[in-house]
């Protein structure tokens, strides 16, 4: 069945790298509308040096920019895959699924499960090309 999911969509992989920007779009998203009273005060307190030692700042700071380097990493893996007209690296698929079972694991409810099926697509992809 998972075979399928490769052979069925092969033209899924030349969407790779928007499926990623997609994600860290939604993952933005949430960070705005959970954070919104850290972010909030953050400004209130000038930007600078304003997460200091509280741990919920720290949470959102960093949940926010983790969907911002998504967007940017999944624009790079879009170009990649215009300019060379492969999918995206078999390393890449297997570190986004190792990343994605771990963080699944971690935090099983969560967001990380949307990795999986990219991640799949990516390595699937690259197995039918070689």
């Amino acid at each position: 069945m998972i075979q399928n999911i490769g052979e069925n969509n092969m033209k899924l992989w030349k969407y790779s790298g928007l499926f990623l920007v997609a994600t860290g779009i939604l993952h933005t998203i949430a960070a705005v509308l959970l954070f919104a009273n850290v972010y909030g005060e953050i400004i209130k307190d000038g930007l600078f040096n304003a997460v200091k030692e509280d741990a919920m700042r720290g949470c959102g700071f960093w949940f926010f920019i983790c969907g911002i380097f998504l967007i940017l990493f999944g624009y790079v893996v879009h170009e990649y895959i215009k300019s060379v007209q492969k999918p995206a690296p078999l390393f890449v698929g297997y570190s986004i699924l190792l990343i994605s079972i771990v963080g699944c694991i971690i935090e099983p409810v969560s967001g990380f499960w949307l990795f999986i099926p990219q991640a799949l697509i990516i390595i699937f992809a690259n197995r039918k090309i070689k």
